[in-house]
């Protein structure tokens, strides 16, 4: 590599440090990015190559970022209204189609024989075979009834 070329990769060598400091990485990325920057100045390694690996790493953290992110704000929003998560409310309540059951919500208990569970929410006939729709956001626990 000629000294021209060398002058080049130490400037953007400088680029991508302060572009790493600017990140907020875990530790074993800080590893793996440090590890290529070394491959790079070491061996004149595929700076392309190794870029885009840095680049789909990255993209590969936030992701990851991004889900454990929905994840807290899932609990985070249960821990408010006391109630368990609706995929939870959902699995339960699909698995009690055809059984009565109690359903504690906001404003106290309903029930009724699990006829239909929707997206977002439960029908229940209850005793009367009046048809009662349960929104999942508003139901704190679920109980079937012998």
């Amino acid at each position: 590599m000629g000294h021209k070329h060398l002058r080049q990769a130490a400037k953007e060598l400088k680029k991508i440090r302060k572009w790493l400091e600017k990140l907020d990485l875990d530790d074993s990325a800080v590893e793996q990015i440090t590890s290529l920057l070394e491959d790079i100045a070491d061996h004149g390694g595929d700076a392309e190559r190794i870029l885009r690996r840095m680049l789909e790493e990255e993209r590969e953290q936030r992701a990851i970022l991004e889900d454990e992110r929905e994840l807290l704000q899932a609990i985070l929003a249960a821990l408010r209204t006391g109630a368990p998560p609706v995929g939870d409310i959902r699995d339960e309540l699909e698995d009690l189609i055809g059984e009565t059951v109690e359903i504690t919500v906001n404003f106290g208990p309903v029930a009724g024989t699990v006829i239909a569970v929707r997206n977002d929410y439960v029908v229940l006939e209850d005793a009367l075979g009046r048809f009662v729709y349960v929104p999942f956001a508003s139901i704190q626990a679920v109980a079937r009834l012998d």
